[in-house]
């Protein structure tokens, strides 16, 4: 009955495979309109009353993506009043390599690695903290960027923070509260035991009461901006425990607390430097519409926000994608086609990819019918497994991209990030 059993499974597993192999050479038809409804990504328009522009990326581990961070950010700067980017990463670590942009001590590569995932290690991610970091050394004040982090799965960075912060602003305070922190918290990333969690958010309680009742002192101390960088920071150490032991690794949770961030950085934009802000993150978290079930970002933003909120969504034909492969933290390129007739085209475009603005697209023109109809696009996250490979699904959806996204980012092809050796 096993053996029976396994050569049912290989029959099965052969016939899908074979249909893989016979779907690559299905080509998509060429769209004759392509071209005039895409210009290349360092020409890039966005509406003026966008308060919030989303960009996306298809996959975490290709390369071209993580440029797009600066290329897209860069034109924003060059033809906007966009001054301020906050990433899908650590709110503490994206802090303090803020610090560092805008003239603090340390290196691109030190505070590249703090940025809050194993993937951002990358020469790609570097290049733009370093870029962010110039630009500020020649800019006006009131010209300078800012970084910012939506996300709080870390800790030891907002602990640092509010260590570094005690010292300049209350040294009295300083010596009692490090040890404290460092007694629950330890001084390497999730080595705090469980059962101190109400004695740790106690502490974090403790900590925001003090910060709140004594606010002025500490504000003239340290500025304005610390002060307000460091308390938010005491309140994501309180989200990274309780979506870890309160919410079980919720995404609903997650997203919602990166959507709060995403509201405190743009007020601050708003209040304080008359600009808009700039929001990089995985295509499932931007999309407008909850392109998958466990992501609400950017349908929380929108739902809010209307047209203010404009989403750019990115998609590859071909990806080399430089994903986990196993629970030792090994990591394995593998291949996808998306299916994308959209990005198929962009091979007899430009390899550095296109833009196109589907709010743009006249009614009457052929891909307007495309984009507003169900498609295949890509769609590769950090899990990988034998079924993403098999089950179309796991690495595609099928939904309208213009109720995902308001312009896409096209390439053909693209190819795997390099991460830095620990």
């Amino acid at each position: 009955m096993k053996k029976k059993t396994l050569i049912i499974s290989g029959i099965i597993i052969a016939a899908i495979g074979a249909g893989i192999a016979a779907k690559a050479f299905m080509k998509p038809a060429k769209i004759s309109s392509f071209r005039e409804n895409v210009t290349a990504v360092n020409e890039l328009t966005v509406p003026d009353n966008a308060r919030v522009i989303a960009l996306g990326e298809a996959t975490h581990g290709n390369k071209e993506f993580q440029q797009l961070k600066l290329r897209v950010f860069k034109r924003l700067v060059e033809t906007t009043n966009v001054r301020a980017l906050i990433l899908e990463g650590d709110f503490g670590g994206c802090a303090i390599a803020n610090e560092y942009i805008n003239g603090g001590e340390g290196t691109a590569e030190e505070v590249t690695k703090l940025l809050g995932y194993r993937i951002y290690r990358t020469d790609e991610m570097c290049e733009l903290v370093q870029w962010m970091h110039d630009y500020n050394e020649t800019a006006a004040e009131d010209d300078k960027v800012r970084l910012y982090g939506a996300d709080m799965q870390n800790d030891m960075c907002n602990v640092q923070l509010i260590k570094d912060f005690y010292e300049q602003a209350a040294p009295d305070k300083a010596e009692d509260y490090s040890a404290r922190l460092d007694e629950l918290f330890g001084t390497e990333e999730d080595v705090y035991d469980s059962a101190d969690y109400d004695e740790m958010t106690a502490l974090i309680d403790e900590i925001a009461e003090d910060m709140d009742s004594s606010s002025e002192a500490y504000e003239a101390a340290a500025g304005k901006e610390r002060f307000r960088t460091v308390r938010n920071a005491d309140e994501m150490l309180r989200c990274y425990l309780d979506y870890r032991e309160k919410e079980r690794y919720s995404t609903r949770y997650r997203d919602t607390r990166m959507k709060e961030n995403v509201e405190w950085a743009l007020e601050i934009e708003e209040k304080e430097h008359n600009g808009r802000l700039m929001l990089a993150s995985h295509n499932s978290h931007m999309s407008k519409n909850m392109s998958t079930v466990y992501t609400f970002l950017g349908f929380f933003l929108h739902e809010d926000m209307g047209d203010e909120y404009f989403a750019i969504g990115t998609d590859y034909y071909i990806s080399r994608d430089n994903l986990p492969s196993g629970k030792n933290g090994s990591r394995k390129v593998r291949k996808f086609c998306s299916d994308d007739p959209l990005a198929y085209q962009a091979k007899q475009y430009d390899k550095d990819g296109c833009y196109l603005d589907m709010t743009a697209i006249s009614e009457s023109d052929p891909m307007y019918s495309m984009v507003n109809n169900h498609m295949k696009t890509g769609a590769l996250g950090e899990q990988y497994n034998i079924m993403v490979r098999l089950l179309n699904q796991g690495h595609q959806l099928n939904i309208a991209p213009a109720e995902m996204y308001d312009a896409m980012i096209l390439f053909y092809e693209v190819g795997p990030i390099e991460i830095w050796e620990s």
